[in-house]
């Protein structure tokens, strides 16, 4: 089985790598990055025909590579698989769908993002699923950049600081990028603490599993 896993950043690597190697070691994994869509994210605020003419570049490429389905990696462009899925027969995960729902279970989400665009995408899936859903966001853009800068003592810090200061007012607490999955072993929190990757690539072989099984009959 092949998974195409579509990237913008170079920090949801090993996050999604170790999730699968714990999870599924036999899957291949496909990497497709393209690093200059999180620049223009960055700079629009928005999904913009640009940013998705590019990613159905990357989607391209893993279809043509055979992949069995596509994983998105980074959240702030995860509502493009809404728009893409309907041109392609190969699923398209978005990076957090399987966190998300279960975050729904609960009925007091903290979302702690350190991307402008993050919440916005999150909060359509989680509103979209239950609109009555409360949310208290807390977002500090641009701090993804300290672990490219070799500064990942105090983007830890500041993350922790983000999760103690919304802890007392949620139900549970999720961390929107892959690139903040290590800190939930840093965490002692009187809340759940939900991260991506994990349950990512579990929702990804549980469909592997169940359309190979559909395939055979």
């Amino acid at each position: 089985m092949k998974v195409g896993l579509i990237h913008a950043t170079t920090t949801a690597l090993k996050p999604i790598e170790k999730a699968f190697h714990e999870e599924a070691p036999d899957v291949q994994l496909l990497h497709f990055m393209d690093t200059g869509l999180f620049t223009m994210i960055e700079t629009s605020g928005s999904l913009t025909p640009e940013i998705i003419n590019r990613f159905s570049l990357l989607v391209n490429l893993a279809i043509q590579s055979e992949v069995d389905c596509i994983l998105l990696t980074c959240s702030a462009f995860n509502n493009v698989t809404d728009i893409l899925q309907p041109l392609y027969s190969v699923k398209l995960f978005r990076s957090d769908e399987a966190m998300l729902d279960e975050a729904i279970t609960y009925e007091r989400v903290g979302l702690i993002s350190t991307v402008r665009e993050t919440p916005i995408a999150l909060l359509s899936y989680l509103t979209g699923k239950k609109p009555e859903i409360l949310v208290e966001s807390l977002v500090e853009p641009g701090l993804i950049h300290l672990l490219s800068l070799g500064k990942k003592d105090e983007h830890d810090e500041k993350i922790r600081k983000m999760v103690h200061q919304v802890e007392d007012k949620v139900d549970v607490i999720v961390l929107s990028q892959y690139s903040m999955a290590h800190i939930a072993d840093q965490l002692n929190t009187s809340v759940p603490i939900l991260t991506a990757p994990r349950a990512s690539a579990k929702r990804c072989l549980d469909y592997l599993h169940t359309h190979r099984l559909n395939m055979s009959k």
